[in-house]
């Protein structure tokens, strides 16, 4: 058999018809449902509406190319510790920080413990913690809306094992300063594993060597969880990571997707986002522009609001905020309502396009009566 094969001519690749199978005509184009109604203002999720950067949505296309293989995501991990400066077994990428936020209280709170957290902030991973019986305390905020770090720290008891952190939270839009953090971090047992979720912090001017990743390089024991949903546009493509120590990282793997959690299309997109900071300074400069005429015009109707250091703020409407998000429903615009996280009378407002804003006041104003 051996001789036999070697004497038979080897036909060029397109003699095989299952080489290049023959096109199918492509289905006709239908009207897809996105789940709203035609012309929503769709402030409700904290969503960049500019959407990926053109350079993103480029190599995405490419990487639709790819869809038939699975994804490798090595070259976004070097890319990824190259730009936080960190070794790349720190880094374990999947589909959004929410598979960190999921599989965190799995790796970490599965055989028992406690977690320590706010109660007015994202609920994703207490909300999973609580599925693993895990004892789950939920701290309110100060009277400033910001973390009772005090307060958290009584909390603690031998059986606590983790703490979660969102800075900026959400839905508040308020921040900690490093320092406060870091000396929170500072005065905990080694036992205790601090998440901080930074989905948000992109928007922190102020952030450089002053954030998360830092207290890892310096040996604090932290999870940081970051996401391009949100500076990046990519909140429907799903794709997210994690920062930590080598020895945690592992701790993650063992339950999560890796790299089945990513697309191949938003591999190539997540890899153009990185590079384009124009893209980013545009969409922080429609947010400032957004949070000032917010500003002003709760001022005017005389609201109270939290201010906020992140593309959405919190807005006291001085009603049921389920009542609210109905009425603005109706006319077509889109808004959290408060009680999703114990704030019964506030609404959180994401900052959009500024006709957006426009009509989120416009109908705002229609039922507070101004």
């Amino acid at each position: 058999m051996g001789s036999l094969a070697a004497g038979v001519a080897v036909l060029p690749l397109s003699n095989y018809p299952w080489a290049y199978p023959a096109k199918t005509a492509l289905p006709p184009e239908g009207k897809i449902d996105w789940g709203y109604p035609e012309g929503a203002v769709r402030l409700n999720a904290n969503e960049n509406p500019y959407g990926p950067s053109p350079n993103a949505i480029k190599a995405m296309e490419k990487g639709l190319a790819e869809g038939h293989r699975y994804t490798r995501a090595t070259q976004l991990t070097k890319e990824l510790a190259s730009y936080h400066g960190v070794s790349t077994d720190m880094i374990l990428a999947g589909c959004g920080s929410t598979e960190f936020l999921r599989i965190a209280p799995w790796a970490f709170l599965r055989d028992g413990g406690e977690l320590v957290t706010a109660l007015q902030t994202f609920k994703i991973l207490p909300r999973e913690a609580k599925k693993l019986a895990a004892k789950v305390k939920e701290i309110p905020l100060d009277k400033n809306f910001y973390f009772d770090l005090q307060s958290l720290k009584k909390a603690l008891t031998p059986k606590t094992k983790m703490i979660y952190l969102v800075n900026p939270n959400n839905p508040t839009g308020t921040r900690h300063e490093f320092e406060d953090i870091k000396k929170f971090c500072a005065s905990l047992p080694k036992t205790i594993i601090v998440f901080i979720d930074e989905a948000y912090s992109h928007f922190l001017e102020d952030k450089q060597g002053r954030d998360g990743i830092t207290l890892i390089k310096q040996g604090y024991k932290v999870i940081v969880s970051r996401t391009f949903s949100k500076v990046y546009g990519l909140a429907g493509m799903r794709l997210g990571y994690a920062i930590a120590d080598p020895s945690i990282i592992k701790e993650l793997k063992a339950f999560g997707f890796r790299n089945l959690g990513i697309n191949q299309a938003v591999f190539a997109g997540g890899l153009a986002s990185l590079e384009d900071e124009k893209h980013v300074q545009q969409y922080k400069q429609l947010i400032k522009e957004g949070k000032e005429y917010f500003y002003d015009q709760f001022d005017s109707l005389g609201l109270k609001y939290i201010p906020s250091t992140t593309p959405f703020m919190m807005v006291k409407v001085n009603m049921a905020s389920r009542v609210a998000v109905k009425k603005l429903a109706s006319k077509n615009v889109f808004v959290r309502k408060g009680e999703d996280w114990q704030m019964p009378e506030y609404l959180r407002i994401t900052m959009g396009f500024p006709e957006e804003n426009k009509a989120c006041i416009a109908a705002l104003k229609s039922i507070v009566g101004a």
